[in-house]
Order: C-alpha cells, then structure tokens, then sequence
C-alpha cells in the first residue's frame, strides 16, 4: 500500500468557500482572424485587456487591406452596448470534459490530480449581425464559468475559437485546459471494492434564466487512460457522466437558482492488496480460534488465553487496516466483515467461558462420582457440538459474504464496464471506424486546436 499523508482534508463547504474561482481572467490575448477560406497569417492584431478602458480590435480583411492598422473601441461606445446586449431567452451552453490525464488518487485526503479540456460552446447571434466584428471575450457575452471544487492555484489555459455556418451564426468554443489537484468526496462504503467517481464541478455567476447547460451530444466526453499515473491502484474507465443540476447561490442573495454541471469520471479500486492483506488475514486469525477446542475442558485457561490472543490480535489489525482511510462515520465493507470477525471471538470467549465453570462445578460440587462422570461426558458432548455449529456458522458467514460482494460492488463494476463498452461502440459509429478509439478523439481535438487552416477565430490567454 503506498504511504500517504497524514494531513486532513478540510470540508466541502470550506473547500468551496476557499477556492472558488471564475474560469475566466481577461489578460494580454493575439487574435488570428480567418474568414471565406482566408489563411490566418493574413489577418493578425493584438488585444490588451491590461486597460480596460480600451480594447484594440480588427476586422476580418485580407491583409493587404488591413496592413497592421487597429481600430480603436471605447468601453462606452455604443457597439460595446449593442455587443453585450442580452437577450430575453437563455443561451444553451453546450459542455464537453476530456480527462486528459488523471494523476494520484489520494484517498486519505480526499483529492485527486488532474489535467482536464473543460469546452464550452455557445451560438452568438450578434456577430451574424456584425459580420466583422471581431470576438472579444471582454465584450462579447461569456458564459463566466466557475470551478466549485479546485484546492490551490490551478493552472488554466483558455482559447475561444469561432465557427460560422451557411446562415453566418457562429458558434464560440471556450476551451479550458486546467492542471491542479481537485477535491472529491470518497465514497468509501464499499471499501476495497469502491469506484470513485473523480469529479470536476462547473458553475456560472449568470442565473438559469440567462444560461442552460446540456451534455455536447455532436463531440464525445471521455478519458485518455493511456498516462494514469496511478494504474497500480485503480482502473480508470474511459467514459465521462455529465450531470446538470441547480443550486441557490450562496453568495449572491438574488433568489435565483445557478445552473451547475458535474463532470465525472470513474475509477475502480483494485482489491487484489485488500484481499490478501486485510480480508484472507482476518480470515486466517480467525479459523485459528478452531485450535481451542481440542483443549481439555479441564485446561480451560489455556482455551481462553488463546481466544483472548486471537480478539487482541484482531482488533489491532483492524486499527491498522483504518489507518489508510480517512477519519468517516460510517463502516466500510472491510470493516464490517473485521467486526464479525471480532465478535465471533467475544462470542468464543463467552461459551469458553460458561462452559469450563460449569464443568467445574460439576465436578466438584457432586458427591456421586458416577454422576459427576456422567454429567461430565454430557458435557464433552455439548462441547463437540459447539465445535460443530460454530464451524458451520463460521463458512456460512465467509459464504454470504463473497456473494454480498459479488451482487453489491461487484455490480456497480459490471455496470461500468459496460457503459464503456456502450461509449466505445459510439465512438466508433461516430467515425466510422471498427477500431476507432479515445486516442482518434484526442488526435482530432489537438489538430482542431492546432490547424491554423480552419474557419476559426481564436482568441487565448493563459491565467497563471
């Protein structure tokens, strides 16, 4: 088991008071320009958004008629009004999220690492309007995405992109590349069989009726599983659960709810270490208990002096065993299955216990000794059937708890794995390919980004 920290994570309301921040901070941006199959080298100025009373700008040209020439906007200006403008209906953002990496999953501390694509896409009918117009994330509307559940600094690299179809509306991609450790709560009821869902969550300052967040069902989600850093540990499905939800903002006392949008991936524990090193233990410390009863009854401290050993040995490793979880107020599997254990020991003492001062008594207070044999063997009788329904009830509680195993956790797993079976089937009807994988979309999702040949209108900027 690797090592961990001893540190303790803080809670989820502290988390989320402490680190949550917009996912969009205006900075110093270069603004490639292509339009009606012109090169993007052709078209080229600088925004700086340091003044914000100014925002230089260009229109798409050929570049023989633009030559480097800026035109001047002022924040008051009427087309920065007629630009922000909002309308009446909500805008429907459309949310894809790409596990680009998945780091250490830390379970005491309730974190995990992560290298994440968050794309956020949108139509925006006032650049059909003003067809050349430039988009400027200053002054065009933005869906000002928040990330609820981020511990630290993270790294967030952001690029707009523009597409424009037949009609002249375009549809704006906001791309976040993040990097940083995210907080996630561990389900850990089912320890060591868990899966974790290893979730990033998204939320807006802009009310449900401004802004509704759907599922990108045209461009698929998922996880690249190729660089997981922690494949020792875990198993790591390749699809992504995207959920919308609402919640009350509870900074701004506005009455409205917020839409919020969780992306999840998975992640199974890998129970092999667990069942060697805390399940088939227990299970040897226990069957040990078997060697009290060819003890004589008439040696009965030495009967009790080894259950005794045996509970002390158990509940020792029990403490052991919690040492790697975190501090949780209710049992996980291993737990139960150690505090059965337990109890059957306390349950051996007790009958150890009862059986050897009835015996004793019965030897020593009867003056027949023909009757005091008697009630002797009766009793070497009884002992021999405690052997019997202890062993029996022994296997049956070994028995019913692999089959609890297999129907409970185990199921959850079955589950998951056909969902990627079902996430890969459209994978490859999407591209029509039989052997198409996750690795065709982050090759498609780079190139996208990196071809400067394609209708695009990219605007980056990179928060530090």
């Amino acid at each position: 088991m690797r090592r961990r920290s001893s540190e303790r994570p803080d809670s989820a309301n502290s988390i989320r008071r402490s680190t949550r921040q917009r996912l969009h901070n205006p900075s110093n941006r270069r603004v490639y320009t292509v339009e009606n199959g012109l090169d993007a080298k052709e078209s080229v100025s600088t925004i700086d958004s340091s003044n914000p009373r100014t925002t230089q700008e260009t229109h798409i040209r050929p570049s023989s008629e633009t030559n480097g020439h800026n035109q001047q906007i002022s924040a008051t200006s009427p087309l920065r009004h007629l630009v922000i403008k909002n309308t009446h209906e909500a805008v429907q953002v459309r949310i894809r999220c790409i596990f680009l990496r998945v780091g250490e999953i830390d379970t005491l501390n309730e974190r995990y690492y992560a290298e994440i694509l968050l794309q956020a896409s949108w139509e925006d009918l006032s650049l059909k309007s003003l067809p050349n117009q430039l988009f400027d994330p200053i002054i065009h509307w933005t869906p000002q995405l928040e990330l609820m559940n981020g511990i630290g600094d993270l790294k967030d690299e952001i690029v707009y992109t523009a597409r424009f179809n037949e009609q002249g509306i375009a549809t704006i991609t906001e791309h976040h590349k993040l990097k940083g450790t995210l907080w996630e709560r561990m389900e850990l009821e089912y320890f060591p069989l868990d899966t974790q869902n290893l979730s990033i969550i998204i939320t807006t300052s802009r009310t449900s009726k401004e802004v509704i967040f759907v599922k990108n069902v045209s461009k698929p989600s998922g996880v690249n599983r190729r660089v997981f850093t922690d494949e020792q540990e875990w198993d790591l499905f390749e699809h992504v659960a995207i959920e919308i939800s609402e919640q009350i903002d509870e900074y701004i006392d506005d009455g409205h709810n917020h839409p919020v949008v969780v992306c999840s991936c998975h992640a199974a524990r890998k129970y092999g270490y667990f069942m060697w090193n805390a399940y088939f233990l227990i299970f040897l410390i226990t069957s040990a208990s078997f060697t009290t009863f060819p003890i004589p009854l008439a040696n009965i401290q030495g009967r009790i002096q080894i259950a005794c050993t045996l509970l002390l040995t158990s509940i020792t490793f029990r403490w052991l065993c919690n040492k790697a979880l975190p501090t949780i107020s209710y049992l996980t599997a291993v737990d139960i299955y150690a505090i059965g254990s337990i109890a059957s020991l306390c349950l051996l003492n007790i009958y150890h216990g009862v059986i050897g001062y009835v015996n004793y008594y019965l030897s020593t207070n009867l003056p027949d000794s023909t009757g005091a044999a008697t009630n002797v063997s009766y009793i070497i009788i009884i002992d021999r059937w405690a052997l019997v329904v202890y062993t029996i009830l022994f296997f049956i509680y070994q028995i019913c708890t692999f089959i609890w195993m297999y129907l409970v956790p185990l199921r959850k797993r079955r589950i998951l794995y056909k969902k990627d079976e079902e996430y890969r089937l459209t994978l490859t009807s999407s591209y029509q390919n039989p052997k198409a994988t996750f690795v065709d979309v982050l090759r498609r999702v780079h190139s996208s980004l990196r071809n400067e040949h394609h209708e695009l209108s990219m605007v980056t900027h990179a928060k530090p």
